[in-house]
This record gives structure tokens, sequence and C-alpha cells, in this order.
């Protein structure tokens, strides 16, 4: 196993592991509001996607044939981007943020553009490698 592919794993595992720990936050705020936050449900499910697509992107690394930098730096985007958009939720769960379209906080739209942009060079990367094989 190569270290893009460790990179993609350990992402992966920490992605559910928190999805998990913020299920626990989800939960105790439902038993206290039918509705909570959407940004709290955003943290919890969102690394649970994040996590099981992570994961199944280390199949799709195995199979394209990137050089080894372009893996590493592609297994990086995913890494930074699924931290980014967790910590973005989180951030704006705890700000008691409703709508981040129309509050616009202003560190969340760091953090989610970050989270965005990684995103993109790691699905260009993958898109690629995937259509060269």
């Amino acid at each position: 196993m190569n270290l893009p592919e460790k990179i993609l794993i350990l992402t992966g595992v920490i992605n559910l592991a928190y999805g998990s720990l913020t299920g626990f936050a989800y939960a105790f705020a439902r038993m206290k509001a039918e509705f909570p936050s959407r940004y709290l449900q955003a943290a919890h499910i969102g690394p649970l996607m994040q996590g099981a697509m992570i994961l199944g992107l280390v199949f799709a690394f195995q199979l394209a044939p990137l050089s080894e930098t372009a893996a590493l730096v592609g297994a990086i985007s995913f890494a930074v981007s699924s931290g980014f958009i967790a910590l973005k939720d989180t951030v704006d769960w705890l700000q008691g943020v409703k709508d981040e379209f129309k509050e616009n906080p202003p560190l969340g739209k760091i953090l989610g553009g970050i989270g965005v942009t990684a995103n993109l060079v790691g699905i260009a990367i993958i898109v690629y490698g995937v259509l060269a094989a």
C-alpha cells in the first residue's frame, strides 16, 4: 500500500469517527427539538458520507495510472477538503448559523471555500486518472 492510499484510508476512518461522534451531539439535540441545527446534522451526516466516499476512492486510486506525485496531491486534496467542510459545518453549528447563504458567515465562507477548492483539485486528478486508464 502506498502513501496516497494510506492517506485516503486514514482520512476515511477519521471522517467516520467524527461523523459518529457528532451523532451523539445530534441525538441529544433531537431530544430537545424536533428540528435541531441543520449544520449539526451536516456535521454528522457529511463526514459519514465523505468517509465512505474517500474509502471507495482508494480503489479508484489503485486503478488510475497516476504518477506518485499526482496521486499524493489528489489524496491530500481529498483529505483537506473533507476536513475543511466538516470544520465549516461544525463552526456554523457552534456559531448558531441558521442559513449560511443568507447570513454569509465569514469564517464559514473561508472554510467552505478551501474545502470546495481542494475537492475540485482532487476530483480533477482522479477523473483524469480514471479516464487515462
